[in-house]
């Protein structure tokens, strides 16, 4: 995503200013830089082979666990945002859900990136973040009332199952 595009998405948000357009901007942004990075890992990892008749040996294709990392980075950030605005209220109780998804995205975006390069730490990192993953399903499943903390953990329970391909 360039920063001309950054820009001009922020521009249209901000003609649209309201009360909830802060969070509501923040969120799209970061899911759309979110999708950007797994569209360009997945093309890097597709490549362009017109013309071309060698072979590449990348040891695996991670591409769904690169697009089960950045959704969960995407439902993160929408689930932080609708905490934020829960807090800004008074309201405290997703205060625990807030903090697991927090450290959810940190590692969500890590194993994003060693999954695009297929790193060989990938393994190790699917299994640490195996657990912050399980930790945030947990967390958001209790407050399945919130549309936001429902489609988090769903987020993190695909992103799981993908994790338990590349751990060893």
């Amino acid at each position: 995503m360039s920063e001309s595009d950054v820009k001009e998405t922020q521009a249209l948000l901000d003609e649209q200013a309201g009360p909830e357009s802060a969070i509501s901007r923040r969120a799209l942004i970061a899911g759309t830089a979110a999708f950007a990075m797994g569209a360009s890992a997945s093309q890097a990892m597709a490549g362009d082979h017109s013309g071309h008749s060698h072979h590449h040996d990348t040891g695996g294709d991670n591409t769904a666990l690169v697009r089960a990392a950045g959704d969960c980075q995407i439902a993160g950030e929408i689930c932080k945002a609708h905490c934020q605005t829960m807090f800004a209220t008074g309201d405290t109780s997703l205060a625990a859900c807030a903090s697991s998804v927090r450290d959810m995205m940190a590692s969500c975006s890590s194993l994003m990136q060693m999954a695009a390069s297929n790193s060989k730490h990938l393994p190790a990192m699917a299994k640490l973040c195996s657990q912050i993953l399980t930790e945030c399903k947990d967390e958001c499943e209790k407050h399945a009332e919130h549309a936001e903390c429902k489609a988090c953990a769903q987020a993190c329970d695909g992103c799981l199952k993908e994790c338990k391909k590349v751990m060893t």
